[in-house]
């Protein structure tokens, strides 16, 4: 990831904000993004930043305002001072739900960390509180008194099967990429398989062997690496890693947050800039190609100006044959003439070597 988490990099994250089980909120803040701070005995104070594509553990505090507003004020009214009893990633979808506790009720936090991002509040009984965005699609909604659904499910990351690591129509990267590996991790298992990504056609084999390389993904102890921009909950078989502590040091110091509006508007100005670079070098050919044409015909002209009287003669002994012979007689007749090598009957055309 560089600024956005998979499904298999959340069951690391979640595994390690295991140590928030047990804590108690202390207070939330939304400079931007949202903070949730919380206290635990032996611990103490703990700081979860929570992006709207990424969760991890935070050592950076921001400044944080002095009012608090929308979801916000709410989250502190509902949350403050309960216990956290469950962290845990839903259906291996790219959704954590966090549960919230005291004697007297309990609460959810459902924090869905794809698309836009959003982060729902809501009853045990997943009724809805708020919502970051209250959002409506044909399947489902997110919205205010509405049980919270989950949206469809395209299968689990975390739960292939040794039949799901056959090929397609595609290479075996494209292949494990869309079985939800993502193009990352697709490439990853084909390292430790030892299997050619842009195969197209794999043995019974190699497909244990990718299976096997995926297990050991799933269950890889070697800690938290970085190599390049890539942030990487373990040790990937690139060049040039550096280890972290943990993969929430590792996100928070490398993390980059990028605007997507601001990405959309760049790529749509990109698109427009190649589009009329695109324009600009079909013009300069038909230029190139009006230019080479207009010498040639130029040629061809100074060509036919040197030889007019030749010409003329030739035209006006086939307009005298025209009046006797048929262009076909004509054929025939000028079989063998050194200078008229041809006469097409059906268009008139008349090929004239000089």
């Amino acid at each position: 990831m560089q600024s956005e988490v998979t499904a298999l990099e959340l069951k690391y994250l979640v595994g390690e904000l295991q140590v928030l089980v047990g804590s108690r909120v202390d207070t939330i803040y939304q400079p931007d993004e949202l903070y949730i701070q919380v206290h635990k005995a032996g611990k103490g104070k703990m700081l979860l930043r929570i992006e709207k594509t990424a969760l991890w553990l935070t050592q950076k505090k921001p400044e944080m305002p002095p009012n608090v507003r929308g979801l916000c004020q709410l989250l502190r009214k509902m949350l403050e001072g309960k216990k956290i009893t469950v962290i845990e990633q839903v259906e291996g979808e790219r959704i954590v739900r966090i549960a919230f506790e005291t004697q007297a009720e309990k609460k959810q936090l459902f924090i869905e960390l794809f698309g836009k991002g959003n982060i729902i509040l809501a009853d045990e009984k997943s009724i809805v509180h708020a919502a970051i965005e209250e959002r409506a699609w044909k399947d489902r909604a997110t919205k205010r008194g509405l049980a919270y659904k989950l949206p469809p499910h395209k299968g689990d990351v975390l739960a292939l099967k040794e039949s799901d690591f056959g090929v397609d129509d595609e290479s075996v990267s494209k292949t494990l990429a869309k079985r939800g590996l993502g193009k990352l991790y697709a490439g990853e298992v084909c390292a430790r398989a030892n299997v050619d990504p842009q195969a197209v056609k794999i043995t019974d084999t190699e497909r244990k062997q990718l299976f096997k390389a995926y297990k050991s993904m799933l269950n890889d102890g070697s800690g938290a690496h970085v190599h390049g921009k890539e942030i990487a909950p373990f040790k990937l078989s690139l060049p040039d890693g550096k280890k972290y502590d943990s993969f929430c040091a590792a996100i928070d110091e490398n993390f980059v947050k990028i605007d997507k509006k601001t990405d959309q508007k760049e790529q749509a100005l990109a698109d427009k800039r190649k589009r009329v670079e695109n324009l600009i070098a079909m013009q300069q050919k038909g230029k190139h190609e009006a230019e080479k044409q207009a010498d040639e015909l130029q040629k061809c002209g100074e060509f036919i100006y040197e030889h007019y009287a030749e010409f003329k003669d030739i035209i006006d002994e086939l307009n005298k044959a025209k009046k006797k012979y048929s262009l076909q007689d004509i054929k025939a007749k000028l079989k063998g003439h050194p200078k008229i090598k041809d006469v097409n009957p059906k268009t008139g055309d008349v090929v004239v070597e000089l």
